[in-house]
């Protein structure tokens, strides 16, 4: 009778585990989604820093191709030809491993030249031009093939985090912006994992062969509208029946 009892409670405790598990892994996918700011995350560049040699890496986060998403929203899509363009981006990480984020905000260009890093793809929707952000008001990102460990970033599997980018007048206007409609696109390169620079005279072999940077030849984010110098109509007054 004691070994059936003992059965039961190992039983339960093993059903108990498997339930909390299930509950923890549904709250890590619905809570971002339901609670006001968690779809946004941590900020990104508040994300630890990988560990100096590539040792954080895992099998897991070998298999993390594909896994990382790219959103992005606006606080704000009604603009004066004064304000400036306030952009929220995020990063999702939707595989099992964590992902080694190559990301710089302060070289997030407003033109899509192919260079790694963050890039924004501005279209006016009045003549379908795309406008481009000339060189002589933001030169051309430094090409990296291997990452300072300050640009780096670890993104936990299943994490998202989101940084807000705001992009002055100056600017603008250097794209030419004029009162028009405008859609915007986030667009998100690295081709290089990074390669390990190991100290002269170190013992020991690293683990893996390069630093294990997340690399994606192309990652697009969903498109976002906004105005400028546009005035928007006045709201209807809807009243209440009787009122």
């Amino acid at each position: 009778m004691q070994r059936v009892r003992s059965l039961f409670t190992e039983t339960d405790r093993t059903t108990l585990a498997i339930v909390a598990m299930a509950f923890v892994l549904m709250l890590i996918i619905i809570l971002p989604q339901v609670i006001p700011g968690g779809r946004f995350g941590v900020s990104c560049s508040q994300l630890a820093h990988p560990i100096p040699g590539g040792n954080n890496q895992s099998l897991l986060s070998e298999r993390s191709a594909g896994a990382l998403q790219l959103e992005i929203s606006l606080p704000r899509d009604s603009l004066s030809l004064a304000d400036p363009l306030t952009v929220n981006v995020t990063f999702i990480n939707t595989g099992v491993g964590a992902i080694t984020l190559f990301f710089v905000p302060e070289e997030a260009l407003l033109r899509d030249d192919g260079t790694p890093g963050l890039n924004f793809q501005i279209q006016r929707v009045s003549d379908q031009a795309l406008l481009s952000e000339p060189t002589t008001v933001r030169p051309p990102n430094p090409q990296r093939t291997t990452f300072p460990v300050e640009v780096l970033h670890v993104l936990g599997p299943k994490q998202r985090c989101t940084e807000q980018l705001s992009f002055s007048t100056v600017r603008l206007s250097s794209l030419g912006i004029t009162p028009d409609r405008y859609t915007l696109q986030a667009i998100y390169r690295n081709p290089f994992r990074g390669t390990l620079n190991i100290p002269p005279g170190a013992t020991a072999t690293p683990i893996f062969p390069d630093q294990g940077v997340y690399t994606t030849q192309e990652l697009r984010s969903n498109r976002v509208d906004f105005s400028v110098g546009i005035e928007q109509p006045p709201q209807p007054i809807t009243l209440a029946p009787g009122g």
